[in-house]
């Protein structure tokens, strides 16, 4: 898996691309918290683009190492995925989130993603 961590005026912007297991970032997401913190951005734009979509199970488990790496409801990440499979696979992510009073949210473009953060 690749991964790149930067910051705009408005966001932390990651980019994601290889992933080929179905085991959940939860190292990746540790930096990315760490990165949000640092440079005082908690939203968080994530552009991914993997060759499959997470399991539902694995969906879950992303969800749950969520808080317990220091996410709360301040942070908001938005999920923008390159392809309509992984969008489409990963709208589990949405309502898991809800659940736990995460602001985490599938996108199917950038832009969306954009008007989303910018409402948290």
């Amino acid at each position: 898996m690749e991964y790149a961590i930067g910051a705009d005026q408005e966001f932390l912007r990651v980019m994601v691309s290889g992933r080929d297991t179905d085991v959940p970032p939860s190292a990746l997401c540790g930096q990315v918290f760490a990165e949000s913190e640092r440079l005082e951005r908690p939203r968080i734009l994530i552009e991914l683009d993997q060759k499959f979509p997470l399991s539902l199970a694995s969906q879950q488990r992303l969800i749950d190492e969520l808080p317990r790496i220091g996410f709360t409801p301040e942070h908001s990440i938005a999920l923008v995925h390159r392809t309509p499979v992984a969008q489409m696979a990963n709208q589990y992510i949405d309502m898991l989130a809800e659940r736990r009073v995460l602001m985490v949210r599938n996108f199917r473009d950038v832009e969306q993603a954009k008007d989303w953060l910018r409402t948290r």
